[in-house]
């Protein structure tokens, strides 16, 4: 499936094509998302929007920023796959996966800095995730020996969407359905048969 370059281009303004033209690289994008988007603290209620309006109102929570990013991969020539840091008593975690040589990397919006995005230089994409573990404490507790990161997904191709949400204002549909059916991978299982398991349904639409 082909990027729709047409219908992206004619959603830009001039000054915005220019932009995502030098969003060319996975270290590009994550500097955008770190230096000039602002982290959406959905002070008004949840929202879930679309590349071009995180583009343009420079603000988005860790999926609306994994968005921005998968449509600017796919712009690029890379593949938006997005993988889910899954984690139960605790906020969820959403990634922009790539390969560089052989090495896993990623792209992230996050209102901690450490849970940006990692360079390519993870041998196995369980490596890239245990990276992030130590880092991972609670919001909630704040307890910074509480540490939360339970499992991550297999890498989630958002092409499977179609094109539409890559101009759309709002993907809260993709927000509300992309990991159903989707399996996730156990940090530390306590036996092989336990590694893999799906998302809680009961939290599924949360």
């Amino acid at each position: 499936m082909d990027f729709p370059r047409a219908a992206f281009h004619a959603s830009l303004s001039p000054d915005e094509r220019q932009l995502v033209d030098r969003l060319n690289t996975p270290e590009a994008i994550q500097a955008f998302l770190a230096e000039e988007v602002a982290y959406n603290f959905e002070p008004d209620g949840a929202t879930a929007r679309g590349p071009i309006e995180v583009l343009r109102r420079r603000q988005a929570h860790c999926f609306e920023g994994a968005v921005l990013a998968a449509a600017l991969f796919w712009y690029h020539g890379l593949d938006p796959l997005l993988v889910l840091l899954e984690a139960p008593e605790d906020f969820d975690h959403n990634v922009i996966v790539y390969t560089r040589e052989g090495k896993f990397g990623c792209v992230s919006q996050s209102r901690h800095p450490k849970l940006r995005g990692k360079p390519a230089i993870f041998d196995t994409l369980r490596d890239l995730v245990m990276a992030y573990y130590p880092d991972y404490t609670s919001d909630w507790t704040h307890d910074p020996n509480d540490y939360t990161l339970r499992g991550f997904s297999r890498p989630i191709d958002l092409r499977r969407y179609g094109t539409a949400w890559v101009t759309a204002s709002d993907v809260g549909e993709i927000y509300n359905t992309f990991i159903e059916g989707v399996p996730l991978e156990k940090l530390f299982p306590e036996s092989e048969a336990d590694r893999e398991y799906f998302y809680p349904e009961e939290h599924l639409h949360e």
